[in-house]
């Protein structure tokens, strides 16, 4: 795994086209977020469905620290309402406004590069 496999990552994250998403899990993938534990990459595909469904969802990477299989990266994750939404993670938002998280990202890869474990966390 190098800085540029996951720069394509986020740039087909950035898509919301969830066939080419999909090709960079491993079957068994393990996400842990605020959200909680997703195994199996149908039930992160599904989350995934779920966030474009009603958010223009881009994660913009700052920084990438790759360590063999290991990548360490802090995003800057800007969501734009589609609809108006009641809650999530504890905010109530109107279709059109936008907001922006700070995360950081570990993602182990198995010798194909497939994510096996994802762990995304809120910084400040």
């Amino acid at each position: 795994m190098d800085t540029h496999y996951m720069e394509c990552y986020y740039q087909t994250y950035n898509t919301e086209n969830v066939d080419s998403l999909a090709s960079y899990y491993h079957p068994e993938v393990e996400l842990t977020s605020e959200a909680g534990v997703m195994k199996g990459a149908e039930a992160v595909l599904a989350t995934y469905r779920q966030i474009i469904g009603i958010f223009h969802d881009k994660m913009t990477p700052t920084s990438i620290h790759i360590d063999g299989q290991i990548a360490i990266v802090a995003i800057i994750d800007r969501f734009t309402a589609k609809v108006d939404v009641e809650d999530f993670l504890g905010m109530q938002v109107a279709a059109g406004e936008s907001f922006e998280l700070k995360l950081r990202g570990t993602y182990e890869a198995d010798s194909d590069n497939l994510f096996r474990t994802i762990v995304i966390e809120r910084l400040g």
